[in-house]
């Protein structure tokens, strides 16, 4: 048996969130509107201070009663009316991350917050990309170009460490933006590992099942699949021109181009359209979203020129920039090989 091994550095091109399944309120965070960061905290600090200050009944209190003003009911609202002062958060903030909300179009209002979802986390409490996730992404570009998802044999023989821990430096909060005929916010704030993070994890492929060549052809051959059949169309619309404008559409044609987590798109992670014409894949496409989401896709009278009708991105408001979510460039370094 022959085994290849190879690092693999993953950078992203646009920011990448794998959640835990852990939400954070907005009791549980401190948001600074104006300068458009979050304070994580640590609990037990945080009650240790409010014990020290005589404020942990006014706490428990605002923890059972927050205000119904959304305004008015987060961490640094409580914080504020007890007079602590931003100097004293060093007693029990973590660390803070960047927040990347929709345009503020020059809104000077305090625009609250939502629930935020965190990445996940090993046993050491380090944000990491697990290795399923990157083999899912590498497995659906080979499905694609070989038609042959059910030989099981095939990709067990492909292995795909965790990849090494992040540092907490390279988080960052983004907002859904769903991008059609116009640019739209959503109400949902991910815990994402920043654009321009470089990530390293080790890849195993047994008997020489694949070569990294075709593994590489493979993941382009998606890419340029993925764009001439259906992300194109977005530059038809008034909100799609400005996303590409503004840098979420890069140059990356003849690059190793794939997508990792969560609010990447259905057309990312599936292969109607690789397998099929455009078309075709519309159409199947459509019936199949039709079946999830009737609210949207049920009150169509004809199938629309783009399915489906939303592109997934993001935005950074501060380098006035536009970013599809999960999209990342792969690269693979051959290390020592073996032969059993």
């Amino acid at each position: 048996m022959t085994i290849k091994n190879y690092e693999v550095v993953i950078k992203t091109l646009g920011p990448v969130h794998i959640g835990s399944g852990q939400v954070m309120k907005k009791q549980d965070y401190i948001y600074d509107f104006y300068n458009s960061k979050v304070y994580m905290i640590n609990g037990n600090k945080l009650v240790k201070f409010l014990k020290r200050k005589n404020l942990l009944d006014t706490y428990q209190n605002f923890l059972r009663n927050p205000p119904k003003n959304p305004r008015e009911n987060g961490l640094k609202d409580y914080l504020d009316a007890q007079n602590v002062k931003q100097s004293e958060w060093k007693a029990f903030v973590s660390y803070s991350e960047k927040v990347n909300q929709g345009k503020k179009y020059g809104n000077i209002r305090p625009k609250p917050l939502n629930d935020l979802h965190l990445m996940i986390r090993d046993g050491q409490n380090k944000v990491y990309l697990p290795g399923s996730s990157i083999k899912g992404a590498i497995k659906i570009a080979l499905v694609s170009k070989y038609d042959n998802e059910k030989n099981k044999d095939i990709y067990s023989k492909i292995k795909v460490s965790d990849s090494e821990p992040i540092d907490e430096s390279h988080l960052a909060i983004y907002q859904k933006i769903d991008i059609n005929k116009s640019e739209k916010p959503m109400p949902l704030y991910r815990e994402c590992v920043d654009v321009d993070t470089e990530i390293k994890f080790k890849l195993t492929i047994e008997d020489e099942i694949y070569s990294i060549n075709e593994i590489e052809q493979s993941i382009r051959d998606f890419y340029k699949n993925y764009y001439d059949k259906w992300l194109v169309g977005f530059k038809e619309t008034k909100g799609g021109r400005r996303f590409a404008l503004e840098g979420g559409m890069p140059d990356v044609l003849n690059q190793n181009i794939l997508f990792l987590g969560a609010g990447a798109g259905f057309v990312s992670k599936t292969t109607h359209y690789q397998l099929k014409s455009r078309e075709q894949a519309k159409r199947d496409s459509f019936k199949e979203l039709t079946k999830k989401f009737r609210r949207t896709y049920g009150k169509m009278k004809e199938i629309p020129s783009n399915v489906p009708v939303a592109l997934k991105g993001t935005t950074n408001q501060s380098r006035r920039t536009s970013y599809q979510q999960g999209m990342c460039k792969i690269s693979f370094q051959e290390l020592n090989n073996e032969v059993l």
